[in-house]
Formats: structure tokens, C-alpha cells, sequence
């Protein structure tokens, strides 16, 4: 009897340290198991994620570009505050820019970019849907010089990218 009772503890701690490790067990595979459903999630709407520049223009002051940006893919493009814009542009005496641009809901101020015109925006208006295009409106300080070739990168919040060529101005 005087070993019944410290064997029967020591089978009891055994028993309830093995449920708890196998319900951390559980509960980790549980949540690997969700963040790989939504790695997939993601990486779905990435894939069915296309972009397409159709236009790129500077205005006569250099300040102003414009890149004119269709949406060719099956995932809509709905946040634009979550969106990167990338540029690398030439100013005056050949100085070289690479600048991250902020979006701006406001006022096109200088070193930012806002949303312009929708195109076929017939479906969910602000929001761009398969086949509707919008202007990409960025305002660069100091300008671009004229007669240089010029770079974009535009990217969505899902991590899909687009590059065009913009002129400097005429």
C-alpha cells in the first residue's frame, strides 16, 4: 500500500503531462495548417492578379506623369492607399531620383500619387475590376528633365508589380 498511492500520482502526472503535450501537439499542426490556407489564399489571388500599362505620359512641366494602368487579371484591385509606386527619373543636369511615392487621398502634392479617371468603371466604381483602367497621377519634385527615358514600378497590396518607360517632358 505505502507504493500504491506515490505509483498511482506518478501514473496520473504521467497521463496529464502526455494529454497537454499532445493537445500543443494539435493546437501548433491546427495553426500551421490555417496560416498555410491562408499562404495559399494569398498566393491564389496573386496568380490571378494582372496588370497591363497602356499609356505613360509626363505634362509639359515635368512635374506631372501619368500612367494609365488595366486591370487584365481576375482579382480586383480595391485599396490603393496599400499600393507601392516606385520611380527612377532624370532631373535637371543628369541627376539621377529613385523615390517611393505615398498615395495621397487629397491634393496631388509634391513626391506623391493619387488615383485619376476609371475607364469602363461600370462595376463597383473606385474599385478597379477585370478590364477597367485608371490613371495613376504622380507628382515628382524635383521635375523630370526633357528628353530622358524614365522608369515606374507600380505594385498592388498582393505583391504583384508592373514597370513601364515614361518620356521626360516634350
Amino acid at each position: 500500500m505505502e507504493n500504491g498511492l506515490p505509483a498511482l500520482l506518478i501514473a496520473a502526472i504521467l497521463m496529464l503531462s502526455t494529454v497537454l503535450m499532445a493537445r500543443g501537439g494539435f493546437l501548433g499542426a491546427d495553426a500551421i495548417g490555417q496560416s498555410l490556407r491562408t499562404s495559399q489564399t494569398s498566393y491564389a489571388q496573386q496568380n490571378r492578379t494582372e496588370l497591363a500599362v497602356t499609356s505613360a505620359s509626363t505634362d509639359a512641366t515635368g512635374a506631372n506623369v501619368t500612367i494609365t494602368v488595366r486591370n487584365d487579371g481576375q482579382t480586383p484591385v480595391a485599396d490603393f492607399s496599400m499600393m507601392d509606386v516606385v520611380v527612377q527619373y532624370f532631373g535637371a543636369g543628369g541627376a539621377r531620383y529613385d523615390k517611393w511615392l505615398p498615395y495621397t487621398s487629397g491634393p496631388l502634392a509634391s513626391d506623391t500619387w493619387t488615383t485619376g479617371t476609371f475607364t469602363n468603371d461600370l462595376f463597383e466604381p473606385g474599385i478597379l475590376n477585370t478590364g477597367e483602367s485608371v490613371q495613376i497621377l504622380i507628382r515628382v519634385n524635383p521635375v523630370v528633365a526633357p528628353a530622358t527615358t524614365n522608369l515606374a514600378v507600380i505594385g498592388t497590396e498582393k505583391g504583384v508589380t508592373v514597370q513601364t518607360y515614361f518620356p521626360g517632358p516634350p
